[in-house]
């Protein structure tokens, strides 16, 4: 173990006299985990100390917490938890507590308030007015894309100084997940200016809709007694994505959902013409993405018809809360087609075959449009409701499935497909 320490000092030297390469250090202390977790443990710290996004830096702090754990370095786990969890907003309280190695933390006086704090965090999220909207990402973005004009050589490093490492943590957690690359994400923006100028205006005017996701939010309220009311982030992203949830809240990428008629999108895919909606249509979204916040008591599955379920009901109770469907170019694309797509879908249902209907962007065609799981799921869950004689129960039903067979059977969906 000395000599295993030693090695990992030396390497700890060479990296900070060559540019401190961070994941060389990640690397080198998930490599450590087993056989050294002091050492791995104290490399997770460094880690923590050279990263620049929160959800990197909150990652590596649960590392060091749980290694500093399974040696019964008591204290200076309880420390990394509390950094993970007050500063980076780590909110995973079951694995906290009921992981064996976090648990030998739970007679810390520091373990129990961490655990009060996040007790508070989940009542405080129940409350329908205590929700923030976030938009200072998306200035954040155009003060970014302004310097970039001025310097496009330089995109990535403009684009990571003034925007991705200067936002939100909910921006950077969309950035991990959703981005990735801020080469590939400098690309998209190069090559779509007219777009960008086109959508500028709507983007900076989110404020504006304030009272309409209030609205929504309230509707959920009434719907489902069990609702929780996360904070709102918008984001100017790559067409990586229409919108997500993280620790944060929501986060819903306005670069979908600004354009107006006249907004050029000569430049778009096929599938991001498609895909990008009206400024007037931003708030179904933001009520899609706010049904799958509430998603949590449903159970895991592989299969399509799971996937099918999770964004055709946010598509539904959205719709319910919102006034109108996130996808409404599915249904009218259906249209007279409904069997044909039932055919096709049941004949995948139980297989994981979820890239055949979700997210399937690159079998986009003239023809026929993508993501047709949406709507799949969307007819599951309206037969389902209107099945119901309890309406409110519904709802309830639909947000903790345990058995997707059964739902499907209860729904009587295909009774009223065939009848079309």
């Amino acid at each position: 173990m000395k000599h295993t320490l030693a090695i990992c000092t030396f390497i700890l030297l060479v990296i900070g006299a060559h540019g401190q390469d961070v994941d060389r250090i990640k690397h080198l202390a998930d490599s450590l985990s087993d056989a050294n977790p002091a050492a791995a443990a104290t490399l997770y710290v460094k880690e923590a100390g050279l990263r620049n996004l929160k959800p990197y830096i909150k990652q590596a702090y649960v590392n060091a917490s749980y290694m500093y754990a399974s040696i019964d370095k008591l204290d200076s786990a309880v420390w990394c938890l509390q950094q993970a969890v007050y500063n980076y907003r780590f909110v995973n309280k079951g694995f906290i507590l009921t992981d064996p190695v976090m648990q030998k933390m739970k007679n810390n006086k520091g373990y129990d308030a961490v655990v009060s704090y996040l007790n508070q965090k989940e009542i405080e999220v129940k409350n329908p007015e205590a929700y923030t909207i976030h938009t200072g990402d998306i200035d954040l973005f155009w003060k970014a894309y302004d310097a970039f004009l001025k310097d496009t050589a330089h995109a990535e490093d403009i684009f990571n100084r003034y925007y991705f490492n200067t936002g939100s943590g909910a921006l950077q957690d969309y950035y991990r997940v959703k981005i990735s690359s801020t080469k590939k994400f400098a690309a998209t923006v190069k090559h779509i200016p007219g777009y960008l100028a086109g959508i500028r205006a709507n983007t900076l005017a989110i404020n504006n809709i304030r009272s309409t996701i209030k609205t929504i939010y309230s509707n959920l309220h009434s719907l489902y007694d069990g609702a929780h009311f996360p904070d709102l982030y918008f984001v100017v992203g790559a067409f990586s994505s229409g919108g997500t949830s993280n620790d944060y809240g929501l986060v819903v990428g306005a670069d979908m959902y600004a354009k107006n008629k006249s907004t050029n999108t000569s430049e778009l895919s096929l599938w991001q013409k498609n895909n990008s909606a009206m400024f007037a249509n931003l708030p179904y979204t933001v009520a899609h993405e706010l049904v799958h916040f509430q998603q949590g008591g449903m159970a895991d599955d592989t299969t399509l018809l799971h996937a099918v379920l999770v964004e055709g009901m946010a598509d539904f109770i959205g719709e319910l809360i919102s006034g109108h469907t996130a996808n409404q170019r599915l249904q009218i694309w259906a249209k007279g087609r409904e069997r044909q797509i039932w055919q096709d879908f049941v004949k995948e249902m139980y297989l994981n075959r979820a890239y055949n209907w979700i997210a399937n962007s690159s079998q986009e065609t003239k023809d026929k449009p993508a993501d047709l799981g949406y709507w799949v799921g969307y007819q599951i869950c309206k037969a389902y409701y209107n099945n119901s004689p309890n309406k409110k129960l519904a709802i309830t039903d639909m947000l903790n499935i345990k058995d997707y067979r059964a739902f499907y059977v209860k729904s009587g969906v295909e009774e009223y497909i065939h009848r079309l």
